[in-house]
């Protein structure tokens, strides 16, 4: 077995003092064209992570991951504006924070990622195994990063054992610096910049006081259509908004096969070009309001649909659309049962730092996404922040999508959504 073989300064964490960033972002780029340049010292050049072998993804995980999921995006659904958020880096920002977790507040964590029994063990390894299976050369361009940036001051005891973890299972570089200096907000946002294809500019402002510890994770998405719209494909019309009013949209045509129904709505699947991943989208039925759709939904009910796709064809018309979004989660998840980590009381952080003079817990949850369809495909971003402080012949359907509907982006294997919104106001 490989050791990561770097020296950890011990310093105490003052009162609601560490600060930890887990961004996770999706973005369909065709090449990185920049070099990364960071000042912050890399304490993983010329050293390997530890080797951890890949487990079969098992129904319990799978069946969590949707739960999770669909339950995330009603939470932060907003009935007035455009909602997107994306589940995967939601999971994989909270799983790498589960690792510096104990006592309740571990629980807690366990019991919202893996509620069929599942335990931090369990999900570190099943995270490894999905991120691997995102990445597969030749099902489509997708990469995924991670970094742990730490203060170098000498206040705070970070644990070696949480760091060795998180770089095994999530394949986290490490990387300390002065967060004093203002070089630190130029070098995680130029490592923001450069790993999501210049997508997001930014991601930190400034570097409070108090804060020891970001918590990274980026993810990179690139992927065509199957069959790209032709010019003759597309069309004006009319998108009637959820208040009456209409505007005008360019309407996308093609014929789908792939048709999804249940008592509440319709839609269809639409494949992207190398068949590893898919766009579906779900209109609901008439008299039926978008809210009262979203409302419906429950995992078990987005996999049956998925599972009970009927290869028939579907004539659609998809309008072109650009969206961003911005949610503040911490509300959303003490709503699906994440409570003691936020609290400056409560929280049991042991596993990731020890102070003397304060506690450490959540201070922040942010999520931030975007998505532009069109012609030749999807781009899709989302980047999450947790900060913490201490203290046979087929039959046709015609759909088209011109008003609210749900949408998400999944990936074919585990039928799990990567992303998943509602489309309000085309823009």
């Amino acid at each position: 077995m490989v050791k990561i073989n770097f020296r950890i300064a011990k310093f105490w964490i003052i009162p609601a003092v560490v600060a930890v960033v887990a961004i996770i972002f999706f973005v369909w780029i065709f090449s990185k064209e920049n070099t990364l340049n960071v000042s912050a010292q890399d304490l993983m050049k010329g050293v390997n992570h530890n080797k951890v072998d890949t487990v079969k993804l098992k129904d319990e995980f799978l069946k969590s991951t949707t739960d999770f999921s669909v339950d995330l995006f009603k939470q932060s659904y907003d009935k007035n504006e455009n909602s997107l958020v994306s589940p995967t880096s939601v999971y994989l920002a909270l799983g790498m924070t589960a690792n510096g977790a104990d006592g309740n507040t571990l629980k807690e964590f366990q019991k919202l990622l893996g509620k069929y029994g599942l335990n931090t063990k369990d999900l570190n390894s099943y995270y490894k195994t999905l991120a691997e299976n995102l990445t597969k050369v030749n099902a489509g361009k997708v990469s995924i990063s991670n970094s742990i940036w730490y203060n170098d001051d000498k206040t705070i005891d970070i644990k070696k054992d949480f760091l060795q973890t998180n770089a095994d299972y999530y394949n986290a570089s490490l990387y300390k610096s002065n967060f004093k200096s203002s070089e630190i907000v130029n070098d995680i946002n130029n490592w923001v910049k450069f790993n999501t294809g210049k997508k997001i500019d930014k991601i930190v402002e400034t570097v409070d006081p108090k804060t020891v510890m970001y918590l990274i994770n980026t993810i990179y998405f690139e992927e065509k259509w199957e069959n790209i719209y032709e010019t003759k494909d597309v069309h004006e019309g009319s998108f009637q908004l959820a208040d009456g009013k209409r505007k005008s949209a360019s309407f996308m045509h093609s014929a789908e096969i792939g048709y999804l129904s249940d008592n509440m709505g319709e839609g269809f699947i639409k494949h992207y070009k190398d068949g590893k991943y898919s766009f579906m989208a779900l209109l609901p039925k008439e008299n039926i309001s978008i809210e009262s759709y979203v409302n419906s939904l429950s995992g078990e009910s987005f996999n049956k649909l998925l599972k009970n796709k009927a290869d028939e064809m579907v004539v659609a018309e998809l309008p072109k659309f650009k969206a961003e979004y911005s949610v503040r989660l911490i509300t959303t998840l003490q709503k699906m049962g994440l409570n003691d980590c936020f609290s400056i009381e409560k929280a049991n952080f042991a596993p990731m730092g020890s102070s003397k003079q304060g506690n450490i817990y959540i201070e922040d949850v942010l999520h931030k996404t975007f998505i532009s369809v069109d012609t030749e495909g999807t781009k899709a971003a989302a980047a999450t922040k947790v900060e913490m402080k201490s203290g046979a012949a087929p039959s046709k359907h015609f759909i088209k999508l011109n008003c609210p509907f749900v949408y998400a982006i999944i990936d074919n294997e585990t039928n799990l959504p990567i992303f998943i919104g509602t489309m309000m106001n085309p823009e």
